[in-house]
Formats: C-alpha cells, sequence, structure tokens
C-alpha cells in the first residue's frame, strides 16, 4: 500500500471505527505547513465543534509501514483515539482574547529560509539568519503539550504590533518555560545514572559510577542551554539575560552550536578550537544525527560579551580583525610611527 492508498484508505474507512455520535461528521484531508515541518493532515470535525485535532498522517505511515499490512487495524485505533479523547469543545477566547493570550505566550526558534513560506504570514524577529516565533501554550502535561503558532491575522486581531508581541513574549517565555543552562558533562552524567537505575543496577554500582563521572563530568567544555521541558528549548538563549549569564560562567566570549530546535551547545571562545572546525562538526552532526524536523542551521554563531552582541562566527571573525588593524593604527600613532602613505599626506599639507 502506498502513501495515497494509505491516506484514502484512513479517511474512507475512519468513520467505522468511530462511535455513532461522529456518523455526520465532516472528514478533511488538508496539508498542513508548520515550523520545520510540511506533512498531509486529517481532520474529523462534527457540528458544533469548535476544535479538531489534526493528525500527521506522514508520521502514520512512517510508523505503518514498519509493520505487516495486517495491522492498518491498529492504526485506526490510534487515530480514533487521538479524536475522541481531543474535547470537541474549545474556549475561543483563550486564543482571541489578547490579555488572556499574552499570559500563555512563549517563543520557538527555527531556520529563516528554510521556512520562508510560513514565515511570510507569521510575525516574527530575525537573529542573523535564525526566525523567533510566537506561540500560545493551550495546554502542557505529561502526554504532552498543546500550542498553537500567532499568525498575522490573529496579531491584527488582537490590536498589537509586533514589538509588543515580542516584549509580551520575552516577559513570559521564562515563566511558561524556564531556561535550563547546564554542563554537557552533568547532562551526560544524569541520563547515563538514569538509565542506570531504569534498567535495575544495584544501588551500591549506581552510587559508584556517579563518583566516577563527578570526577570528569565538569571537564566537558561544552554547556547545554534548552527550557525546563527540552522541547524547543533552543529560543531560551534569546531569553532576557542568559546571554550574558553563559558568558559569566565561561568567563568571557564564546560559540553557539544550533544543536537543534530544542537545544543550544555553547563552546568557550579561548582560542582551543576554531570556527571553522565547530561549523564542520555542526554539519555532520546535523547530516548524521539530528531529524531533519529538529534541525536549525549549519551555522557557528559567537556572542561577544564586551560589546554584548550576538552574531554568525564570521561576522564577529572580520569585525575581530578590523578592531586590531584600529588598534594598530592608534597605537603607531600614539608611538609616531605613521604609516608611509601618512606621513606623504602630512609632509604635503606642511608644504604648502
Amino acid at each position: 500500500m502506498n502513501f495515497e492508498e494509505f491516506i484514502n484508505t484512513i479517511k474512507d474507512t475512519i468513520k467505522d471505527y468511530l462511535p455513532e455520535e461522529y456518523k455526520d461528521a465532516e472528514v478533511n484531508l488538508l496539508e498542513n505547513r508548520k515550523l520545520n515541518t510540511h506533512y498531509t493532515g486529517l481532520t474529523v470535525t462534527r457540528k458544533g465543534d469548535t476544535l479538531a485535532p489534526t493528525i500527521n498522517l506522514n508520521a502514520l505511515f512512517e510508523n505503518y509501514g514498519q509493520q505487516t499490512e495486517n495491522n492498518l487495524a491498529s492504526v485506526m485505533e490510534e487515530v480514533t483515539s487521538v479524536i475522541q479523547h481531543t474535547p470537541g469543545k474549545f474556549d475561543i477566547g483563550r486564543v482571541m482574547d489578547y490579555d488572556r493570550v499574552k499570559k500563555n505566550l512563549f517563543m520557538k526558534l527555527s531556520a529563516a529560509e528554510k521556512n520562508a513560506d510560513v514565515l511570510e504570514h507569521t510575525p516574527h524577529i530575525t537573529k542573523e539568519d535564525l526566525a523567533l516565533t510566537f506561540h500560545i501554550m493551550l495546554d502542557q502535561g505529561e502526554k504532552g503539550t498543546a500550542t498553537t503558532m500567532i499568525t498575522d491575522k490573529m496579531m491584527d486581531a488582537y490590536g498589537v504590533d509586533l514589538e509588543k508581541l515580542y516584549q509580551d513574549a520575552l516577559h513570559n517565555s521564562p515563566v511558561i518555560a524556564p531556561a535550563q543552562i547546564e554542563n554537557m558533562g552533568e547532562v551526560l552524567e544524569r541520563m547515563m545514572l538514569e538509565d542506570m537505575k531504569a534498567a535495575g543496577a544495584p544501588a551500591e554500582v549506581i552510587q559508584e559510577m556517579e563518583k566516577d563521572l563527578q570526577e570528569t563530568s565538569r571537564d566537558n567544555p561544552m554547556t547545554v542551554i534548552t527550557n525546563n521541558r527540552s522541547t524547543d528549548g533552543a529560543a531560551a538563549i534569546f531569553y532576557p539575560g542568559v546571554m550574558d549569564q553563559v558568558g559569566e560562567r565561561l568567563n568571557g566570549d564564546y560559540f553557539i552550536l544550533p544543536s537543534s530546535v530544542h537545544e543550544i551547545l555553547v563552546v568557550p571562545d579561548d582560542g582551543n578550537i576554531s570556527f571553522r572546525e565547530l561549523t564542520d562538526m555542526v554539519k555532520e552532526v546535523n547530516r548524521t544525527q539530528v531529524a531533519p524536523e529538529d534541525r536549525l542551521t549549519d551555522q557557528v554563531y559567537h556572542y561577544d560579551t564586551a560589546d554584548r552582541i550576538f552574531e554568525k562566527a564570521e561576522t564577529f571573525a572580520e569585525r575581530k580583525k578590523q578592531k586590531e588593524a584600529e588598534r594598530g593604527i592608534s597605537a603607531d600613532k600614539a608611538a609616531g610611527r605613521l604609516p608611509r602613505s601618512e606621513k606623504r599626506h602630512k609632509t604635503a599639507e606642511m608644504s604648502l
């Protein structure tokens, strides 16, 4: 069964798996474009419903393709479960009343060029070749989160401008999804210990491993920046004060590596590695380890703690060269060592 047959089979038979109350429901297939992803979605809407989930059929087909053809029934059960457990009624004021919306605003980070078609109709703030978009947290729990992205039409209906939206999101994002800044060694240590506990390792073995890990974990030069949910946490690097806070932890400038939409990696700019080496590393990791829908860019960025500038690492390198050249000229002038061309200019002026 190919993808077209798969989605049409679901569309044509989904009501057979749903209760009687869905017999007159409207079933639709639609092309859904979101940040970093594009998929065919399925909606099933009853009369009077104000909310209906959009089910990602591409993801279902991917899972279905790994099963035998006899398991289509299990896919249908999964679809019907999502449909029936999503409340049909929704308080529309939660997304149309800006006084309520702004308390639930948070930001996501994505690649601007990759998402140009979505951003064309979406309010956003660009940071180099990255884009910050604005979202409403509708619900969050053990099974995940329910969110919606603010569009240009929604912003116009609110009667607010982009700067107002941005400032409210800056204020509320750290409340909804607080930033989490940890040494990479500490993160790996925690993950390893959790895996050992889940595997049922004896307590004394875990304690011994914890001691060994603590001795080496803090030597890791990388710092991880995400949010407390570890989902869509890359935007946390742009929370107020976070870049300066990281600079204080590292005692200086640092490179910023776009690990994924979920987290950012930071490496001290201490001369031990160049931004070109880091760029090669980011490209390789993106190519081999990061899912396409989770990728940001292949760029490496830099934060200048003295000038408080976030920029591409390549731009920083050029700016640094220019500053060093200017300082060299100033030093020559102070010492009376003018370049030959400038001396000729001075001599000419004196002879007039």
